[in-house]
């Protein structure tokens, strides 16, 4: 009889106990579900919100990127009046360079070689069809020790890389051409040569303006620098030796250039480094190159994207001027240097007249992508608007969500720094008529001032 009283009282503290235990239980998974269901709902609201932003950002980015590109190229179609024959198609990037990161990240441990390729494996396709691919080559080829900076020397395979990249034409004409000296200068264009490039820039030979047959049509090239590093430190002889840039030299090169070709380009290395605004002496320099016969003028040396814009010559016909092109290539950390394009030109024949026009510009945004000191391949050359496309359309996979927004801010870059404007081109005449209007109300002004002090005095 005790024992089953014994048992009774353990089945009921075993019914407490688990009362109790069922208590605590609830006590503690309620607000364990009510917490999951909140973070649950969190973030599928915070998914919701972030398809709609990309959304939203991939209405926006084709809009935005065509608008940059009506702006760039429908401004200059709409004078287009004849049917062309043929096309020639001439594409343009910024300098190329070659920085202590990017050597550091080409080297092959195994063979002591350098592998260059896979930087500009993405870009190939943009310049396939173009006649002429053109850029600066910031850097120098000698048998000195390799630098990215200071004194820049890159090793033979870099230029390998950039001409198999599809660049064939380059300047060497740049604030760093004489860091090593004529001889310097010498075997940098030798070796670009063998390579097959075409260069511009050097006064090396008789002929400095380099002129290009194509399509039976003559395209001329012309390039100047504002000067070097250590100029005052530099012999007369060194400095003769590339194109300093001056008024006497340009309207003596561009003379020639009129009197040999059917189209002039202008390349420049000048302005303010990493600045996105023009400068005064930019401006100075174009209107005496526009007003001397210039047809194109492509800038570079600002390390960043500068506005464009179309004018019109003596003879009312468009002049197009792209103040920076950017880098091609560099490892400069700087955001706004990684902001790049590809410039696309189309000239065309007249299939009556057998005259060039300018009739279409355009360009493919690109940007200089840092994988990050680990990666395997740390610098490529990648599309902003197909990878922000991609990625927007859902393939998060292409870059991480920080690499995309600052594609995002690169566009939007872009789109504010490239505003193509049209100007009509003011003769000489017109500026000294101005002047002398200008002179003659400020002398008018001054006389009135004078007249109605002697009034005050003689009230007084």
């Amino acid at each position: 009889m005790s024992r089953k009283r014994r048992s009774q009282r353990k089945m009921s503290m075993n019914k407490v106990v688990d009362a109790i235990s069922l208590k605590k239980f609830f006590i503690i998974a309620i607000p364990l579900i009510i917490i999951i269901s909140i973070c649950s709902s969190v973030i599928c609201y915070r998914n919701y919100q972030d398809r709609k932003l990309l959304a939203e950002q991939r209405m926006e980015l084709e809009k935005s990127i065509e608008d940059i590109f009506v702006a760039t190229s429908q401004s200059i179609e709409e004078n287009t009046m004849n049917t062309p024959n043929e096309v020639i198609r001439i594409s343009a990037v910024g300098d190329i360079l070659c920085g202590e990161e990017m050597l550091s990240d080409a080297y092959q441990k195994d063979s002591k070689s350098y592998q260059f390729d896979y930087m500009f494996k993405n870009i190939t396709n943009f310049v396939k069809e173009s006649d002429i691919v053109l850029g600066t080559m910031e850097t120098s080829f000698t048998d000195n020790t390799y630098s990215g900076y200071g004194n820049r020397n890159s090793p033979k395979e870099f230029g390998q890389a950039v001409k198999d990249s599809g660049i064939n034409l380059v300047s060497i004409t740049t604030n760093h051409s004489l860091d090593y000296g004529i001889d310097g200068i010498k075997k940098t264009k030798s070796y670009l040569q063998e390579l097959g490039f075409s260069t511009v820039g050097d006064r090396l030979d008789e002929q400095t303006v380099n002129i290009q047959t194509i399509k039976d049509k003559k395209i001329a090239f012309l390039s100047y620098t504002y000067g070097v590093e250590n100029q005052n430190k530099k012999s007369k002889k060194e400095l003769q030796s590339i194109n300093i840039y001056s008024e006497k030299l340009a309207k003596q090169e561009l003379d020639y250039a009129k009197e040999n070709a059917d189209f002039i380009f202008v390349i420049m290395h000048w302005g303010e480094p990493y600045a996105t605004e023009v400068s005064d002496e930019q401006r100075k320099i174009a209107d005496f190159l526009v007003e001397n016969g210039a047809d194109v003028i492509l800038g570079n040396h600002p390390a960043a994207i500068q506005p464009m814009e179309v004018r019109k010559n003596k003879e009312g016909e468009d002049v197009f001027i792209a103040y920076s092109l950017g880098n091609y290539i560099s490892s400069i950390s700087n955001e706004v240097s990684k902001v790049e394009l590809v410039l696309n030109i189309e000239i065309t024949i007249d299939s009556e007249n057998e005259k060039l026009t300018l009739t279409k510009v355009d360009y493919t945004p690109i940007y200089a992508l840092d994988n990050g000191l680990d990666a395997q391949n740390r610098y490529e050359l990648i599309d902003m608007k197909g990878i922000a496309k991609r990625y927007a359309s859902g393939d998060i996979r292409v870059v991480d969500k920080n690499t995309y927004n600052k594609l995002l801010d690169g566009l939007k870059l872009l789109e504010n720094v490239v505003k193509v404007e049209e100007k009509e081109e003011i003769n000489t005449e017109e500026k000294n008529i101005d002047k002398n209007t200008e002179d003659k109300n400020m002398e008018e002004k001054n006389i009135d001032k004078k007249n109605t002090e002697a009034i005050k005095e003689n009230k007084q």
